[in-house]
Order: C-alpha cells, then sequence, then structure tokens
C-alpha cells in the first residue's frame, strides 16, 4: 500500500505542477480555467481510481516483495473454472492482505482436502510458497509440491516428569520393597 500512496502522491504532484505552469504560461483565460477543471478532474478521478484498486483483490502472481515461505489461509472462495480468491496472513505483515490467484483444479482440490483435515483437526490451513508461480503448478501427486495442507495438530502438553526434544519415553519402575523383617 505505501508503494500506491507514493505514486497517487507523485501523480498529484506531477498534475499539480502542470496546472501551475498551465497557469503562469498562459495570458488566456480559457486555458487556465481549462488547466484548473483537468487538475480537479484529474485529482478527483485519482482519489477514486485509488479507493477502487484497495478494494479488489491482488492478483498473487504480482506480489514482488514478499518472500514468505508459507502463509495461513484465514478465508478462502473459489470459482469453478475462474479464480481462487485468498484472504492470506503473511509471516511479515501485520494485516492480512486479499489475493486472487488463477483456477487451477488440483490447487482446489488440495485446498478443499486441506479446510476438511484443518477442520478435523482443529488446526489451519497454510499456503506453501504463495509467490512463487514455478513451485504452485509442481509435479503433480508430489505432496510436497503440494500448494494448499492442514498444519498437524498441535502437540498435547508435556507431563510431568517429561523433558521437551527427548526421544526417549519414561520407564516406569515401581518402587523397592523392603521384605518384612
Amino acid at each position: 500500500m505505501n508503494t500506491l500512496l507514493a505514486l497517487l502522491v507523485a501523480y498529484l504532484i506531477v498534475s499539480l505542477g502542470y496546472a501551475l505552469f498551465s497557469l503562469r504560461t498562459t495570458t488566456s483565460h480559457v486555458f487556465r480555467l481549462t488547466a484548473l477543471l483537468y487538475l480537479a478532474a484529474s485529482v478527483g478521478l485519482a482519489l477514486y481510481l485509488f479507493n477502487q484498486l484497495l478494494s479488489r483483490p491482488k492478483p498473487i502472481d504480482q506480489e514482488y516483495f514478499s518472500q514468505a515461505r508459507e502463509a495461513v489461509v484465514l478465508a478462502v472462495r473459489p470459482k469453478d473454472g475462474q479464480a481462487i480468491y485468498l484472504w492470506l496472513q503473511l509471516p511479515d505483515r501485520e494485516a492480512p492482505a486479499y489475493y486472487v490467484m488463477p483456477w487451477d483444479g488440483q490447487a482446489a482440490g488440495d485446498l478443499e482436502i486441506a479446510q476438511r483435515e484443518a477442520a478435523q483437526q482443529d488446526g489451519l490451513v497454510l499456503m506453501n510458497y504463495p509467490f512463487k508461480r514455478n513451485q504452485r503448478q509442481g509435479i503433480k501427486g508430489d505432496d510436497r509440491d503440494k500448494v494448499f495442507y492442514a498444519t498437524p495438530p498441535p502437540r498435547p502438553p508435556l507431563k510431568s516428569g517429561e523433558m521437551d526434544g527427548s526421544g526417549q519415553a519414561m520407564q516406569y519402575r515401581p518402587p523397592s520393597v523392603n521384605p518384612a523383617r
């Protein structure tokens, strides 16, 4: 969004410069009025288009600045044969973003399966390498190339005496019994 805002400000400055230049260099009141009307129309149109641009989903192929390896899928709306609309939470951003990706039947199937698994496990749906086009196309049938997958279920809390990261299970040792004397 910062890039869009910078482009909007640059456009407004250029338009203002054009209008001021036109006002200074002409003596005709008709041309001055035309320059002011052009400035007002271009500023209004720029603000309207900026608002429209922010309300539409960004094509996922046009995300150039994020190098995220995975993103949490917060919401999804597939349109058969057209597109898959995604609301993604990226790890490097505070607010979620709205994206659209081209329709892919395998990705839509993986997404449906991942949503079902996540609902059963109380987990999340993740998108693997959301902005790498070649990763989304992938080799058919390879689990590593799946675009969408459910997170594994969370690990249950540690029991008393269990240490995190130890590969061995606790072994039961019965208390030693002293023979009766």
